[in-house]
């Protein structure tokens, strides 16, 4: 009685997974194709969970979105600090839920026009604004934020509270602070929010 597998059963071995890897790329192809999100966020969220090396596999080319370069400008008519500042926490929020896993694109999502803010709007008072709401920092972390002076310091450091462990705001505001009279433009970043003045 002879040991091991016959040469036969490693060739038929061979074919299947030559077989399933074909398969395998015919349904990737198809699945990116016809079902564009769910495919690219359920293909983004497999990646970030498995092990990888200094380079990521690249997201495939139906996953991969163009900038719509003709954004419309929404007004922000308040006078209230605090209503402004929902209305910003809204759209930045949502700006990340449309785009996230995407990398290496920069899409633009809102250009935002402050008609009538009584006072200004620091990187601190969003986030304190994120903190308060509960579970916006467990999806959108703003650990760091730039002071009125234009300093980086942990978040934690003058509220004594946590926005979640990394950073995913990128707070490029003229002198700091947002006011009457500013457009704001929110963009996605390789998987950070961009507030530009």
């Amino acid at each position: 009685m002879r040991k091991g597998i016959s040469p036969q059963k490693i060739a038929y071995l061979i074919f299947a997974l030559i077989g399933a890897i074909i398969m395998l790329a015919i349904y990737i192809n198809f699945a990116a194709q016809s079902q564009g999100g769910i495919f690219c966020s359920v293909y983004s969220n497999v990646y970030r969970i498995l092990p990888q090396g200094d380079d990521p596999p690249p997201l495939p080319q139906a996953c991969i979105k163009r900038p719509d370069t003709s954004i419309d400008t929404t007004r922000i008519i308040s006078q209230e600090k605090s209503i402004v500042e929902d209305h910003l926490v809204e759209y930045i929020v949502s700006c990340y839920q449309k785009n996230h896993g995407y990398r290496n694109l920069t899409l633009p999502c809102y250009s935002l026009k402050i008609v009538s803010l009584a006072g200004e709007i620091s990187e601190l008072d969003i986030t304190d604004n994120m903190e308060a709401t509960g579970f916006i920092c467990d999806t959108l972390g703003n650990s760091k934020i730039i002071d009125s002076r234009g300093r980086t310091i942990d978040y934690s450091s003058v509220s004594n509270k946590v926005c979640g462990t990394s950073d995913q705001i990128t707070w490029v505001v003229h002198q700091n602070t947002i006011k009457k009279g500013d457009i704001v433009e929110i963009k996605y970043t390789d998987r950070k929010i961009k507030v530009i003045t």
